[in-house]
């Protein structure tokens, strides 16, 4: 009886703990029953004994974990590639989550590092592909615009002004490059 007292339910499933506890229970009954028999006693050491062996332990599912981890890492080793407040604390957070993955007790706290971590690795972003906003304001920067009307050769230049600033913008989103390019490429176009 103090050995299966001495057990404590970290680490076994809820139903075969409650099973050890009311096999302690049954058999601190037998014990103090100074009229017990030789076979209530043996039942009481055996349903124990049985108890003690049935213990189950917590079998934690980390494969989320360790996938958000593995999806993580393959960003890190390409930091270059993103913009920079987008990845911020993701090595932090990582790392947690390495601790959580080797010393986690429960799987609430794998689901929460997991989620931590998934979120993290959600908002990292890649940096703009800018070269066809490079090669499209160099295109019409050539032009001979002298033939064209000043109106439209102003528009164009307006257009030009407006988006050369996200060649320099780190931060800059490829939606805005991609609007840039189709905002010059249509002012080309409309070039009388």
């Amino acid at each position: 009886i103090e050995s299966a007292e001495a057990i404590s339910a970290d680490g076994y499933t809820d139903l075969t703990y409650r099973a050890l506890q009311a096999a302690i229970t049954a058999a601190k009954t037998v014990a103090a029953n100074d009229d017990a028999t030789t076979s209530e006693v043996t039942t009481a050491i055996t349903n124990l004994a049985s108890a003690i062996a049935g213990l189950e332990q917590i079998t934690l599912d980390t494969s989320a974990l360790e996938h958000e981890i593995e999806l993580a890492e393959q960003i890190l080793a390409n930091i270059d590639d993103y913009v920079a407040s987008t990845v911020e604390g993701l090595q932090e957070k990582a790392d947690a989550a390495k601790e959580v993955l080797a010393n986690a007790m429960t799987q609430a706290e794998i689901d929460e590092a997991t989620k931590t971590l998934r979120e993290a690795r959600l908002s990292a972003r890649t940096k703009a592909d800018k070269s066809a906003l490079r090669e499209l304001i160099a295109y019409a920067n050539s032009l001979d615009l002298s033939s064209y009307s000043r109106a439209s050769v102003v528009a164009l230049n307006q257009a030009i002004a407006q988006n050369k600033l996200l060649l320099s913008d780190p931060e800059v989103s490829q939606d805005k490059v991609d609007a840039a390019v189709t905002e010059i490429q249509n002012a080309i176009d409309a070039l009388e």
